[in-house]
């Protein structure tokens, strides 16, 4: 729900902190979920620089 929204807001804390409540749960506990989402997916940008 996040990442299919992040285009109808100005970033993705603001993206996350519409959804959370709508979900039941607060938006630092989206933002973890979200997170794991995107390094099992290797989604994202994390900031490491390959080898």
């Amino acid at each position: 729900m996040v990442l299919e929204s992040q285009g109808e807001y100005d970033s993705q804390w603001a993206t996350i902190c519409s959804i959370a409540p709508k979900i039941g749960c607060t938006p630092e506990t989206l933002r973890v979920w979200v997170r794991q989402h995107e390094r099992d997916t290797g989604g994202g940008d994390e900031g490491l620089t390959p080898r």
